[in-house]
């Protein structure tokens, strides 16, 4: 262990505690071990270390770090199977080249943690060097340093007074013994035994248990006096993305009342993921899609807006040729609005252009909150794919597997891990343009999107006249999302998803639920012929796409079978 200051000595001491005393552990340090507690605490912490069989080389530089050993600077060389560096803190190389005034490479900073000679930048931790009030680089300074940061932030952004910060001359150090015993250090006094571990244990608990026990997200609060029949009460916020789209159930019966479409010129309206429409010999396309931000990050939000509005055109087998942008940012400054606009068409023009087609203009206005819509227009080739033309004995693949209503859902509770959040993200980001030319030849296609695969299936099977057959264990799903589903998240669309699906059989628990889950920039869907799904699907895991064979189409009333 590279390092003797307290936290060496805690490593030190809990590697012999875990290892019974076994083996040899050594303690390397340039100075003198400790030399920054009491003398008191000192002879204690020593005698510890040599009861642990720790061995001490004080005085000794290290001038390299092996896979097998330390070389010191006196050219001795230490055996290690395992070297951990507790050195403790060293300015960032790159603070040089800042112009920010430094000592000894740590930022010099003001009673109110600002930079000497710019007080537009604020340093705390162990970046920062008090010059006004030297203080030892310590994790108690930084820890309450940060209720002054947070004030002195939004303090500067508007204007108000700063606080300043007033370190403490003293404090307590807790030092662990590796066993269940500690040693308590202040004013030049210290006592160590067993109660002091379990004060030591106790504070240090509670204090991760701020970061592993953080408050989720509260639902907007109702209005006092509501009318009657509101069911809109929730205990939990509202969904974004697809997660705040209208439910099938309300859609269907509204778009059933439009009229039919009488212009020539107008082949397919309503109903199928773009409308159709047909210019002399041109064959076009046509669609829009409007999302809510589901991320607080304008650029990634715009690519994934991108992605799932060209889904639509990719699986009806066109080509992307023009897109209209439709952006409605919240309440903001005039240089807020520029950089974030910036970030969102620096977004969209890669995702539009690596797709074949040209921003062509769009809308941009100020509301609630930040939206983006897409309208996209696409050519067509040959005949476009559509929800009907499935047959009995066609495959059904999916391009990308299922989970983030119920990823993002959680993510508002706080109930997702890091991991799950980042997988589900870089799925959403992953264009379907190649998966849609792969899948050229299906009989039927569509994106999963808001209605989830269950309502999405449906529709295929309802505007083809077949039933599906879908095998639940073959359903691809994100990292974490059965385990969510499987604990009752859901997205707020969830419960309409199920009551629009009156002819979809499935069993019930977690896998059967992510079958209802909006899916945001979703994969693609499609009824491929038997002869030529085994191809397609190989194509599709070689071009990177974690797509699945799912089931199968078959004759029958129109019907989802889920087994």
């Amino acid at each position: 262990i590279i390092g003797g200051g307290v936290g060496g000595v805690e490593l030190a001491l809990a590697m012999a505690h875990a290892r019974g005393n076994q083996g040899q552990i050594t303690l390397i340090d340039a100075g003198r071990v400790l030399s920054g507690v009491s003398r008191s605490a000192r002879r204690r912490l020593i005698s510890a270390l040599r009861a642990a069989n720790v061995e001490l080389c004080e005085e000794m530089g290290v001038s390299e770090v092996a896979a097998d050993h330390v070389l010191l600077q006196s050219g001795a060389r230490i055996p290690s199977e395992f070297t951990l560096s507790a050195a403790g803190a060293r300015p960032h190389a790159w603070l040089q080249s800042t112009g920010l005034a430094l000592q000894e490479g740590f930022i010099k900073v003001t009673p109110t943690l600002q930079a000497e000679n710019d007080p537009n930048v604020f340093a705390a931790g162990d970046c920062a060097e008090m010059t006004f009030a030297p203080r030892p680089k310590a994790g108690v300074f930084a820890v309450r340093q940060a209720p002054v940061l947070f004030h002195n932030l939004q303090a500067s952004l508007r204007g108000a007074p700063l606080r300043s910060f007033k370190p403490q001359r003293s404090y307590l150090k807790l030092i662990s013994l590796g066993g269940k015993a500690a040693l308590a250090e202040k004013l030049g006094v210290s006592l160590a035994g067993p109660l002091l571990w379990r004060w030591k244990d106790r504070i240090d608990r509670t204090f991760m248990d701020k970061l592993n026990k953080l408050e989720p997200m509260r639902p907007a609060a109702l209005p006092a006096v509501r009318a009657s029949g509101d069911d809109s009460a929730s205990d939990k916020p509202f969904c974004m993305g697809c997660g705040a789209k209208v439910g099938a159930d309300v859609l269907s019966r509204v778009v059933s009342d439009l009229d039919a479409p009488t212009r020539a010129d107008v082949v397919k309206a309503s109903g199928d993921d773009a409308a159709v429409l047909k210019m002399n010999t041109t064959v076009q396309v046509l669609t829009t899609d409007h999302l809510s931000a589901l991320i607080d990050d304008p650029y990634f939000f715009a690519r994934t807006a991108a992605h799932h509005a060209l889904n639509d055109a990719f699986s009806m087998g066109a080509d992307p040729q023009a897109v209209l942008t439709n952006i409605t940012l919240p309440r903001m400054s005039d240089a807020l609005q520029e950089r974030t606009l910036g970030e969102v068409m620096a977004a969209l023009q890669d995702v539009v252009t690596k797709a074949g087609a040209e921003i062509a203009g769009g809308h941009t206005t100020m509301g609630a909150e930040f939206t983006l819509g897409l309208t996209v227009t696409g050519l067509l080739s040959k005949p476009a794919i559509t929800l009907d033309g499935a047959i009995p004995g066609d495959r059904l693949i999916l391009t990308k597997p299922l989970g983030s209503g119920v990823i993002m859902a959680a993510d508002m509770a706080l109930a997702a891990r890091g991991e799950w959040i980042s997988n589900c993200l870089t799925l959403m980001d992953q264009s379907q343009g190649a998966a849609a030319t792969i899948l050229s030849d299906a009989s039927a296609m569509t994106d999963v999107t808001g209605f989830g695969l269950a309502g999405h299936l449906s529709n295929i099977c309802a505007s083809s006249g077949v039933q599906a057959r879908v095998f639940l264990a073959d359903v691809p799903l994100m990292e974490g999302a059965l385990s969510l589903a499987e604990q009752g998240i859901q997205s707020t669309l969830f419960a309409a998803n199920t009551r629009s699906a009156a002819h979809v059989s499935a069993p019930s628990g977690g896998r059967a639920d992510l079958l209802f889950d909006p899916q945001t920039s979703g994969g693609l869907l499609a009824a491929v012929s038997q002869n030529k799904a085994a191809k397609a699907l190989k194509q599709l895991q070689s071009a990177g796409y974690r797509a699945a064979e799912i089931g199968v189409i078959q004759a029958g009333t129109p019907a989802v079978v889920f087994e």
